[in-house]
């Protein structure tokens, strides 16, 4: 399956690795690498993260890291589209907020 990053899941960890970067630099990229290699596994194995409350909707945890990858399957294009990517410390967007993923 082709993975697919949405605007709002790449811009989402733009903002991290950024904030890693202000607070240890050498940790920066090996954070924002972890993350899109975890993203990337999810081509060969899309069910590998686990179904959350919203219909179609699944999330991976990042080994070693408290991030997750919210993404969503079709399987009628062959395709995992990356959602967001979030501290699993943050607080949850409002259902109406664009981010919602």
């Amino acid at each position: 399956m082709k993975v697919r990053w949405s605007d709002t899941a790449a811009s989402e960890l733009e903002e991290i690795f950024v904030y890693i970067l202000r607070n240890s630099p050498s940790s920066a990229k090996t954070v924002a690498r972890r993350i899109v290699d975890r993203a990337e596994t999810l081509g060969q194995f899309p069910f590998s993260g686990t179904d959350i409350k919203r219909a179609g909707i699944r999330k991976l945890s990042v080994v070693n890291y408290p991030y997750v990858v919210i993404y969503s399957i079709d399987l009628t294009a062959d395709e995992v589209q990356i959602l967001n990517v979030r501290h699993t410390a943050r607080k949850k967007p409002a259902a109406d907020d664009p981010r919602a993923g």
